[in-house]
């Protein structure tokens, strides 16, 4: 039994965790994910910047904190706030560190970030901020959520056959998955279609092969940065050096990462020579019309 001493320091200590979470919201990762199971629920993932940046900010006010949301979204889903405030003192030093793993874990690069994920911690979609206030908000998450329905549709067909059959349910499964969510969050999956698939006939290990060479190129990109905007960019070339059968589109995938982390101020010289090189690779493409437009933004921050 615990003495009364202990019991009213863990009170304490439960009431000063609360008081940082957003009404309705938890901020701890591993009760989400056990209050997810007990209730057969999704969670979903906020991952912002409470107290400076302006989207996450009128993503709360707009959406999050209208009695709308707050009605309807728990009966879905287990919310959960992972903040990264420029102001510390407003979370926890352990939900500090956990939120800095957990955007680790999941790639995350800018804010506001959605993640809608399973019980276990699967993400199954990403969104951000949306126009159009609470209802279309909330249409927005029931459109995102049937990629659960048909993720784990596919999974239980699988698990009723065997051979190639089974691999193409379980990539029927990983297909409503977004790509970059795929290699990171259901390897046990992936090794099973390639044991399944030797001769890799459904192109699971051709495309995601390359899916887990980027997030190792990421790592590698972020080793170099202290050594400057010059190393970052050597580290890339030597990516695309080093992987011959790249596509067009693929090799901007592989440059547009290092503009993350040259963004000014960090070096606006490589940034812009970077951002030419992306364009020249495909200009009429996605990543090359990116590219651009960072350029741009470069160049206007540069008072060129």
């Amino acid at each position: 039994m615990k003495s009364p001493v202990m019991l009213a320091t863990s009170i304490v200590f439960a009431v000063s965790i609360s008081a940082f979470a957003s009404e309705g919201w938890l901020v701890d990762f591993e009760k989400a994910k056990a209050e997810a199971t007990a209730q057969k629920k999704a969670i979903l993932m906020d991952f912002t910047g409470s107290d400076w940046c302006t989207w996450c900010i009128r993503l709360r006010k707009e959406v999050f904190d209208t009695q709308n949301f707050k009605k309807a979204a728990p009966k879905d889903f287990v919310l959960l706030e992972l903040d990264y405030p420029q102001d510390q003192a407003k979370v926890p030093e352990a939900i500090r560190e956990q939120n800095e793993k957990l955007q680790q874990i999941y790639a995350i690069t800018g804010y506001p970030t959605i993640l809608l994920a399973d019980a276990a911690g699967r993400p199954f979609a990403r969104t951000g901020y949306e126009k159009g206030g609470p209802e279309e908000y909330l249409k927005h998450l029931d459109e995102l959520k049937k990629n659960l329905e048909k993720r784990d549709a596919a999974f239980t067909k699988a698990a009723a056959v065997a051979g190639i059959e089974k691999a193409k349910a379980l990539k029927e499964g990983l297909d409503v998955v977004p790509e970059e969510m795929v290699a990171a969050h259901y390897k046990s999956t992936l090794d099973e279609i390639k044991a399944l698939d030797t001769t890799d006939s459904l192109g699971f290990e051709a495309k995601f092969g390359f899916v887990q060479a980027m997030r190792d190129h990421r790592a590698n990109l972020k080793s170099k940065l202290e050594q400057g905007g010059e190393a970052v960019r050597a580290e890339a070339d030597k990516f695309v050096s080093e992987h011959p059968k790249l596509s067009a589109k693929q090799k901007q995938q592989a440059l547009l990462d290092v503009l993350n982390f040259l963004m000014p101020p960090k070096d606006n010289a490589t940034a812009l020579k970077l951002a030419e090189d992306v364009k020249a690779l495909d200009p009429e493409s996605e990543e090359g019309k990116m590219a651009e437009k960072i350029r741009a933004q470069v160049e206007k921050m540069s008072g060129k």
